[in-house]
């Protein structure tokens, strides 16, 4: 006899976070849905059964295109370590993702690595992938730019002018994919280096409230926090447009945006050399930082977060004593929050002199 259709469902739910995943398909299982197959990493099939909770891991096992017999093998030992631990192959999508399983074990270690190097490895398989599709991306505009160039010199290929418009779109379509992938690429890589127990109360904590919001100014962000915390929304962690709010009681906070630059004022006010490496051209090196953090805890500063490197967000209770690091007039001018602010910057000369560049070449043709 065939199976009930009612004790078998199919869900499409597409997830960026792994970490996400997981608990999902773990609310599943305690509502009697246990995992069978995944299909494009979208489609899910679940089986009908008694409500039992189970706990959900992913590994890839995607092979190199050499691959060594070590890397071969890998895949057998790993498998073979689960089972020992009580993990359950349930299926495998045409990612090569397998999805784990187990019985829930109170005190014990419901995740497939408990070690901060392995949690690494698998991060770095991870981040692999994608930048193996990025590199897939930028070969093909390379050929494109390379057959486009060579149509448009050769004679007699009017006809076939729609290219031109055909390979712009096509190249643009690529580097958006490959910024994304990129970006899915790092977002996978940490996450994958935490904890299930460490990422939930970072960010899947049911009291934590995400709110995206562009914010231009130094003091634009510091009246933005405050106003929160007075709602009762503390700051937990930034991106360059997101932030992380967790739900507490209302409070009076102040908050307060260090940067290098400001850091450098404070040092050559003090008399001191200032933070300046050459060979740091992306904003990487964190020597400012340090000395920033001790200047903002000794003033009385608590740390809250930091974005790209480039800035540190602090604050501390109204009426704690707490010390400003900076003139106020600061808050005042727009300062770039982000290496994506000093990207796009970059990107808008760079426009401008290949616009005049080009006005002066096809004035001389």
């Amino acid at each position: 006899m065939g199976q009930d259709k009612n004790d078998t469902k199919k869900v499409f739910k597409w997830y960026i976070s792994l970490m996400k995943e997981r608990l999902w398909l773990e609310e599943q299982s305690k509502k009697g849905w246990l995992l069978r197959d995944v299909t494009m990493g979208v489609f899910y099939t679940f089986d009908k059964s008694e409500p039992v909770h189970m706990v959900y891991d992913v590994e890839r096992f995607d092979l190199s295109k050499n691959p060594t017999k070590r890397e071969i093998e890998e895949k057998t030992d790993l498998m073979d370590m689960a089972a020992e631990m009580g993990w359950k192959t349930v299926c495998h999508d045409e990612g090569q993702n397998y999805y784990l399983a187990k019985p829930y074990a109170e005190g014990e270690v419901n995740e497939l690595y408990d070690s901060p190097d392995d949690r690494a490895r698998r991060a770095e398989r991870y981040r692999s992938f994608f930048m193996m599709k990025v590199q897939l991306f930028i070969w093909i505009d390379i050929l494109i730019l390379l057959v486009g160039i060579c149509f448009y010199y050769s004679p007699g290929t009017e006809e076939v002018a729609w290219f031109s418009a055909f390979s712009m779109i096509y190249v643009a379509v690529c580097l958006i994919l490959c910024i994304i992938f990129l970006r899915w690429g790092n977002l996978y890589a940490k996450e994958l280096r935490l904890s299930l127990e460490e990422w939930t109360a970072l960010y899947g904590r049911n009291d934590m409230v995400t709110v995206r919001k562009v914010v231009l100014t130094i003091g634009g962000l510091e009246r933005f926090l405050e106003k929160k915390a007075q709602e009762g929304y503390h700051v937990k962690d930034m991106r360059i447009f997101r932030y992380f709010f967790s739900k507490g009681e209302p409070g009076r906070y102040s908050y307060m945006m260090d940067t290098r630059y400001l850091t450098n004022k404070r040092r050559k006010k003090a008399g001191a050399g200032v933070f300046k490496d050459g060979k740091d051209w992306e904003g990487c090196n964190n020597d400012w930082q340090v000395q920033s953090l001790r200047e903002a805890e000794a003033a009385g500063w608590e740390f809250v977060g930091a974005v790209e490197s480039r800035n540190i967000l602090y604050r501390a209770e109204v009426g704690s004593g707490a010390v400003p690091l900076n003139d106020e007039r600061y808050k005042k001018g727009i300062r770039i929050t982000s290496a994506f602010g000093g990207m796009a910057v970059f990107m808008v000369v760079c426009g401008l002199v290949g616009a005049v560049i080009g006005g002066i070449v096809g004035a001389l043709m």
